[in-house]
């Protein structure tokens, strides 16, 4: 009995389940307390379910049972009910299928002071941490696992819950099968090999020896979930699959009779209890949706909290299953897209269902790429389980073959870095939790895989030149800045740290007296980047190309310049043109010395900039063969470390911490006034504890930047007043 099962159980439990409940609950109880007797009656129980039995004097011991999710007022009720019929009452024992914790500890303090009555909850977290302490409390719980659990868990209703993106049946429990792969410990095992074996466990579902599949049955399953014309390839993998797993113990029992097959008793078991704790991710993941609309803007009534987790969720999966979809072509063409807000609120508003909850595209669209880029702790391995899901369906939905494709992917490389994706890895030092920094997980795994990271002479200067920048702004009253908020000090200033203590942040990077050697050093000995020039390979590249590419990023910079509207010295401008023109067609000229597959390239260039990704486009219209696109995004490297070749010689934990999405842009643009805002607040809260100072200046600084409505027009008061009650909550 896992906690995962008897935890989906106790969620699962409505107003309509209370018997269930209580008597799952009575035979837990009747272990530590014998004299308990059940008081349920037709007539009336005068307010107690049960009450531990004393033969000479008035019961002072009550029971409750609940499954009611508003338990204060149930409590309450039960103590004003057993008032009116028993004279000494001394504890009420509340036993609920809800999670409540020290969220009664204050209830508990007033009803002793005011009542004299002791309460004793026994929450769901109490009926967890005892489920195999007693032989009959086991079997309570295995009973209400079968009784709410398994129906729910059946082929029909899982179906219903899973693979939201999806619509056949087959497709979603094919979906739900390959999440459940184990891809926190990587093996050899090629990835068709496990593919099938998942795919074919999800043909057999609710298979047992009194329901049997033949083999054509398995076939036909197995292969309405693949693309056509493979259905002789994909019969040989489905083969393949049922030898393997039908082997001595295996999971799959064969009736070799009439060739029919089922589930063996342990693998029924063992899925039964992955998938309930498949669906507890589910329930988590729309929890964390909930609380991420409420944080970006978005209202809900509880009623409408109800339906619209699974409604984001399904947004959630629709997106998954589109960047699944874009990973698989990228592999095949070698042409990477990068994930952004706007792409998102794209998918959002092409949408085929209309959602009941009426949110903003924009404010789910926020809340999607907040969980995706910060998942909680207990939503992270399911949601990483649900994305390599999706890309292995759209893989096989492409290719019947997929460790074929894989085979294909870099294994090794040389990769160039620039300034977009470094000062991300700088933002990162500010975090003090080292499992949010996404990027810096990502080439830490890059580099212990065998990946050599390098970066040019040009740009350390960019770098150099965005870190002194961030000094002058330091250094300068905000309304006499011209300009915007550079990223970095936005980055330090969104933390909650003081503006005082940005010079000496600043000096971890570059120091005043060597900067650009410096930063070359802080790159190399921190972040494993080296120096390493492209000048020669650009020089030699064909002149029609080099002039292209310039032409390209010539006037991606004009247009910056001018939606900036400052003055901007042209020499600039030509410098930052060369740097973007060296990484290109220095990579492009590496690569047209080795042939190779679109994607099993050598030498790439990672970055987030967005007229990289459309290189390709850019220079179609302007050659007569336009070469690939050498470009990678951050998200893309992630997903080919977690599923490539590669992934076997990352270390398990920074394998399971690659983050699925990574979302700079909240650093993009922070408007002055709030840098304004956080100067003042830190004035006025002088001498306060700086931990909490830094966190409520950070979560204030988020609500204002995110919400438009009435605590974000309350401006410096409002903030000032959240910070302070904090201050008083945790002091």
């Amino acid at each position: 009995m896992t906690r995962q099962r008897l935890r989906l159980a106790l969620q699962t439990l409505d107003a309509g389940d209370w018997l269930t409940f209580e008597q799952f609950a009575a035979d837990f109880l009747a272990v530590e307390y014998p004299s308990l007797r059940t008081m349920a009656a037709t007539k009336g129980d005068k307010g107690r379910d049960g009450q531990l039995f004393t033969p000479d004097e008035e019961p002072t011991d009550m029971v409750q049972y609940s499954v009611t999710q508003d338990w204060k007022s149930k409590i309450n009720q039960t103590l004003k009910r057993l008032a009116e019929n028993f004279e000494d009452i001394r504890r009420l024992i509340y036993a609920t299928n809800q999670e409540i914790g020290p969220s009664a500890d204050e209830l508990k303090s007033s009803i002793m002071r005011e009542k004299g009555v002791i309460l004793d909850v026994r929450d769901a977290n109490w009926f967890l941490e005892r489920r195999e302490t007693n032989a009959q409390r086991s079997k309570a719980s295995e009973d209400l696992c079968r009784a709410i659990v398994d129906p729910l868990l059946r082929k029909e209703s899982i179906s219903s819950q899973v693979g939201l993106a999806l619509n056949a049946q087959e497709a979603r429990l094919g979906l739900l099968h390959l999440s459940l792969q184990n891809q926190d410990d990587a093996t050899e095992k090629g990835l068709t090999r496990e593919s099938f074996e998942s795919l074919t466990l999800s043909a057999l579902h609710d298979t047992s020896p009194e329901h049997l599949l033949s083999r054509k049955e398995i076939h036909d399953r197995v292969t309405s979930f693949l693309p056509a014309g493979h259905a002789q390839q994909v019969d040989a993998q489905v083969d393949g699959s049922l030898l393997r797993l039908s082997g001595k113990k295996g999971r799959v029992k064969h009736h070799k009779i009439d060739d029919k097959f089922c589930l063996a008793h342990d693998e029924r078991t063992r899925l039964t209890e992955r998938t309930a704790e498949f669906v507890q991710g589910e329930n988590l993941l729309e929890a964390q949706l909930v609380e991420a609309v409420g944080f970006y803007g978005g209202s809900l009534t509880e009623k409408q909290r109800t339906t619209a987790g699974p409604e984001l969720r399904a947004s959630m999966e629709l997106l998954l299953l589109k960047r699944g979809e874009e990973f698989a072509e990228a592999v095949r063409t070698g042409e990477m897209s990068h994930a952004d807000k706007e792409g998102v609120e794209q998918i959002l508003r092409d949408e085929p269902v209309k959602k009941s909850h009426k949110l903003q595209t924009k404010t789910v669209a926020d809340a999607l790429v907040h969980v995706l880029d910060k998942p909680a702790e207990e939503v992270k391995s399911h949601l990483r389980r649900l994305a390599d899901g999706y890309t292995l369906f759209s893989f096989l939905r492409q290719t019947p073959d997929v460790q074929k494709v894989v085979v294909n992917l870099f294994s090794d490389g040389d990769f160039w870095v620039d300034t977009s994706v470094i000062l991300p890895l700088i933002a990162e030092t500010l975090i003090e939790d080292s499992s949010q920094r996404n990027y810096t997980t990502i080439f830490k795994a890059a580099s212990d895989a065998g990946i050599r990271l390098f970066v040019t002479d040009g740009i350390i200067e960019e770098v150099e030149r965005h870190l002194n920048r961030c000094l002058q702004f330091s250094r300068t009253e905000v309304q006499q800045w011209n300009g915007s908020v550079p990223f970095l000090y936005a980055a330090h200033t969104l933390s909650g740290r003081a503006r005082s203590g940005f010079i000496e942040w600043l000096e971890n990077f570059r120091g005043p007296i060597r900067p650009v050697e410096d930063v070359r050093l802080y790159l190399e000995e921190e972040l494993s980047i080296h120096r390493k020039n492209l000048t020669e390979e650009a020089e030699s590249a064909p002149i029609e190309l080099r002039a292209a590419v310039q032409e390209v990023w010539n006037e991606a910079h004009e247009k910056r310049r001018k939606q900036r509207d400052t003055d901007w010295d042209p020499a600039i401008t030509q410098r930052l043109v060369s740097h973007d023109v060296e990484t290109t067609v220095g990579i492009i000229e590496l690569r047209s010395r080795s042939a190779s597959s679109p994607m099993g390239h050598r030498f790439w260039l990672v970055t987030l900039d967005k007229v990289a990704f459309r290189l390709k486009w850019e220079l179609s219209n302007r050659l007569h063969e336009a070469p690939s696109s050498p470009v990678l995004s951050p998200d893309f490297l992630s997903q080919f470390l977690r599923l490539g070749p590669l992934r076997t010689a990352i270390e398990r934990e920074q394998r399971v911490n690659l983050p699925i999405m990574v979302d700079v842009s909240k650093y993009d643009y922070l408007p002055k006034s709030l840098v304004e805002m956080a100067d003042s607040l830190r004035g006025k809260l002088g001498g306060k504890n700086e931990r909490l100072i830094r966190r409520g200046i950070r979560d204030s600084l988020d609500k204002l930047r995110t919400q438009e409505g009435a605590e974000a027009a309350g401006g410096l008061k409002a903030a000032e007043e959240r910070i302070m009650t904090l201050l008083q909550q945790e002091n």
